[in-house]
């Protein structure tokens, strides 16, 4: 399988060994933890972290950094940058290493959602994009499922592009998909894309083309690119137009 990209225009760095974060959790109205993280990665819109507790997929974590200027959608002139993430992702990490789990978050903003104030146990999706490049969230009607559509193993050729903060395309490349739902797809990429980013998913075999948010990062330990995990947040995939006598590798 081959990748073949197009040049990019320069972009922000999305890692930093040296970065740092504090993360806090509310587990009730009375009961809370934090921790000094080392981020894996880190963008405008989202980051990657190791932690030693595992934290919900779907709950809302409060994120105090150091996040370079360039990276931020206000409080420029601050020392720290205070963001809410939505946690897309939390994986432990293998068992002869002592960092515990593995979490990806999605940045929504300066403030919580209200109704989180009253019920730090509510959970959310995202369901859009604001003005200021920052993700839109909703109540989750019912608790995370790890999958809510039938998945199907497809090799899909696409353009994967890259947006910045006013969703306009930076750069891309043409890729396959691994597999691929309505819902979402994973995809083969050499583009330096992280946790938390947005980009454009556009297909014109089957005429689709949809706003995605990078759910997981999975670097291979062969000579293949990484493989991002993307969720649709506008549009779902017409896999019905699709010839479908291929394996399905998840039901929920």
């Amino acid at each position: 399988m081959s990748v073949r990209t197009k040049p990019l225009k320069k972009k922000a760095e999305i890692s930093s060994k040296s970065l740092y974060t504090v993360v806090r959790v509310r587990e009730s109205e009375d009961d809370s933890w934090k921790e000094v993280a080392d981020m894996i990665s880190i963008s405008s819109s989202g980051g990657g972290f190791y932690l030693k507790r595992p934290c919900k997929v779907g709950s809302l974590v409060s994120l105090m950094l150091p996040l370079p200027v360039h990276l931020r959608c206000y409080d420029h002139d601050k020392e720290l940058y205070r963001v809410w993430g939505l946690v897309q992702h939390c994986h432990k990490v293998l068992p002869n290493e002592d960092t515990g789990y593995q979490v990806g978050v999605a940045f929504i903003g300066k403030d919580p959602p209200a109704s989180y104030e009253s019920n730090p146990r509510q959970t959310y999706r995202i369901c859009g994009m604001n003005s200021d490049g920052l993700w839109k969230v909703q109540e989750a009607k019912s608790a995370f499922k790890v999958r809510k559509h039938a998945r199907f193993r497809r090799h899909v050729d696409h353009y994967l592009a890259l947006l910045d903060g006013k969703q306009r395309t930076i750069g891309g490349e043409r890729t396959v998909t691994q597999n691929i739902s309505k819902s979402g797809a994973a995809v083969y990429t050499t583009l330096d894309v992280g946790v938390g980013e947005r980009v454009k998913f556009i297909c014109e075999q089957f005429d689709f083309s949809g706003l995605a948010v990078v759910c997981n990062r999975q670097e291979s330990e062969s000579d293949e690119p990484a493989r991002l995990h993307l969720q649709f947040v506008e549009n779902t995939f017409p896999v019905e137009l699709m010839n479908l006598p291929e394996a399905i590798i998840e039901q929920a």
